[in-house]
């Protein structure tokens, strides 16, 4: 259990990797991959994190996450040789944690290897240490890895930003005409949109 459990309050900065959450006054820096970056509200706005704190030689590291599916998928792959934090971030902005668990459940390497920096040996060591530690996630996955309906992660990661159940289902209702298809950045980008124009 990581002694910062989850970071709330302002984004003050976004960086190419990371983001700065001004919490009372201190301003935390998080690393965070691309997928919470996609789904982080504007410059100034409330947000809610996940965090896992690492420490390292050159000090502490945050790492923020808007789902905690996403924090545990990172938490395994930390476990994985040869990954580290900076590989764990970059596997999780290039695919969804359910992704991520079909892919070493079904052991298709083809998938990993479309990750930056992930080379077959190390998509099969991948598969080998995680193989029935990873839980399957709820939606389905198509072959190639990319989720079929962003409905389930666009809600948890409304849910993660401080949104009502309710209020975060009727949002991704309004803004999914194609029934869900979306990618979940897309929903959730325009689920904010029109949760701002209820105010």
């Amino acid at each position: 259990m990581s002694m910062i459990a989850f970071l709330h309050g302002v984004l003050a900065a976004v960086r190419d990797d990371a983001v700065i959450i001004n919490v009372n006054g201190v301003g935390y820096l998080v690393y965070v991959p691309a997928s919470t970056l996609q789904v982080l509200p504007a410059h100034k706005g409330e947000v809610h994190l996940h965090t896992h704190l690492l420490w390292r030689e050159d000090g502490p590291h945050l790492f923020g996450f808007v789902s905690t599916v996403e924090l545990e998928t990172f938490r395994y792959l930390l476990n994985v040789a040869g990954i580290g934090p900076k590989g764990a971030l970059t596997v999780l902005s290039a695919i969804t944690p359910a992704a991520l668990a079909r892919a070493v459940a079904e052991g298709d390497i083809n998938v990993l290897t479309r990750v930056p920096g992930v080379g077959k040996k190390t998509a099969q060591r991948i598969i080998l240490e995680l193989k029935d530690k990873l839980p399957r996630q709820p939606g389905n996955v198509p072959d190639g890895g990319l989720p079929a309906g962003g409905e389930d992660d666009a809600l948890a990661a409304l849910l993660a930003l401080g949104y009502g159940e309710t209020e975060a289902r009727r949002a991704i209702h309004r803004v999914s005409p194609d029934g869900g298809t979306s990618p979940p950045g897309e929903l959730v980008r325009a689920a904010l949109q029109w949760l701002g124009r209820q105010k």
